[in-house]
């Protein structure tokens, strides 16, 4: 039974057709059909009138695992109402011939907004405004809506996907995405798809995606010492353990960190390389990875065993855990779970902090303990440089400085000693 993306891409091809049974939550049938070309296919498998039939799901790898069990479970939906999978796909294709998806209006209202220019600016987006569009319809929307036709898009599904883009990810970024549905909306409705925009008049304000004031709250590095020891003493899913730690050890962005694949990492190389299209600059990143870091990683080898992703989830299958579970962990050392604080929680008598504020106390602790320079800092957080002549003619990596600044703050963060407030540890190349 193929259960994971690695098993389907180790199916070689054979004299003769043969097929192979594929893991689903959704039940039985789901099965890929390898020719001897070595085209391979999805199908679900299944008796209508006590008759065998199959019902084509498309091609691998066009068609993703994850994708390919989400139409298994709409086609099982169908099959346990009476209601031939095969025969409504045909209906389904008659009628919606002309309607756009989601996905297909993204990238008709990409060209368009690409060349347009904006009504408040007089000027056209620039490549990096198209590419953060781009990356927050990867990141955000795709999933939650990509797959759905425009018509059915209404103001609460809308409201919906925006609504749990502010719970579980970013408010900052949900309002960003609430602007952005409200544009394509508005393009569908122009080239006669929808009557009228859903998204016209829904605020920000209304689904809790407000924009957030500015934080700046930085842990110490006792304060971050006792999160480690939190993380180590509590009962945390062992996942969402190892995801904190490596957050605390490697400063990245916790959406890049979960998306990690060990097709990605390099443990006897000591690197881990983010590809573009999963970072939030659209740019390659490569994190050298300290001695406690590629420890910690070969601990949550063992954990994830076969798995596609770094942190995969027990509950979604092929699926890394969600964002939410990081910040639930982080509530739950706090006391912060319930809606009254439980002040036994190990953390309850620390400031508050988030996630995200472990990004920045990396950022800090580099540069307070190391006197690790901003620019390298700068680099090792894959930030995108506001300075477009940096940009473009300042191409030095400084990776063994970043390898150095890594090295130095991965043994000080896993070491018992602890360094007074005022005290800063210069970073020599010879070290």
């Amino acid at each position: 039974m193929i259960t994971t993306d690695r098993q389907l891409q180790a199916l070689k091809p054979k004299d003769t057709v043969y097929w192979e049974s594929v893991k689903s939550p959704h039940g039985g049938g789901l099965a890929i059909r390898v020719q001897p070309t070595g085209s391979k296919a999805w199908y679900y498998r299944y008796r209508f009138n006590s008759k065998q039939d199959t019902y084509s799901l498309g091609r691998y790898p066009s068609v993703g695992l994850q994708e390919v069990r989400e139409s298994h479970g709409e086609a099982v939906a169908l099959h346990a109402q009476g209601i031939n999978p095969k025969h409504a796909q045909r209906e389904d294709k008659a009628r919606n011939a002309s309607a756009w998806t989601m996905a297909e209006l993204f990238e008709l209202w990409l060209q368009s907004y690409a060349k347009t220019p904006t009504v408040r600016t007089k000027r056209t987006p620039s490549e990096l405004v198209v590419e953060q569009a781009c990356w927050r319809w990867g990141h955000y929307l795709k999933g939650r809506v990509g797959s759905l036709l425009v018509k059915h898009v209404d103001a609460r599904v809308v409201k919906s996907t925006v609504s749990q883009i502010a719970g579980s990810q970013s408010r900052n970024q949900a309002s960003k995405c609430l602007t952005m549905l409200r544009a394509m909306l508005s393009y569908a409705e122009a080239h006669g798809q929808i009557d009228t925009n859903p998204a016209q008049g829904i605020q920000p304000s209304q689904l809790g995606a407000t924009k957030s004031a500015p934080r700046d709250r930085v842990l110490s590095l006792p304060e971050i010492k006792r999160l480690w020891d939190a993380i180590e003493s509590a009962r945390l899913d062992v996942s969402a353990a190892n995801a904190l730690k490596l957050l605390i050890l490697t400063g990245q962005r916790r959406g890049e960190l979960l998306q990690a694949k060990w097709d990605h990492i390099d443990l006897d190389g000591a690197r881990w390389t983010l590809p573009a299209v999963t970072t939030k600059s659209r740019r390659e990143h490569t994190v050298y990875l300290s001695s406690a870091t590629v420890d910690l990683l070969r601990e949550q080898q063992a954990v994830t065993g076969n798995s596609e992703y770094v942190f995969e989830s027990q509950r979604a299958y092929g699926q890394p855990i969600g964002d939410a579970s990081l910040t639930t962990a982080i509530a739950r050392l706090q006391g912060r779970k319930l809606a009254k604080q439980n002040m036994k929680a190990p953390l309850a008598d620390m400031p508050r902090f988030s996630v995200h504020d472990l990004r920045r106390s990396f950022a800090t602790g580099l540069l307070k303990h190391f006197g690790t320079a901003p620019h390298v800092v700068e680099q090792m957080l894959n930030h995108a440089p506001t300075d477009r002549l940096i940009e473009t003619y300042q191409r030095h990596d400084y990776a063994k400085e970043q390898r150095l600044a890594w090295q130095a703050w991965g043994q000080l963060i896993t070491s018992a000693q602890t360094l007074e407030q005022n005290n800063v540890i210069k970073i020599r190349a010879g070290q």
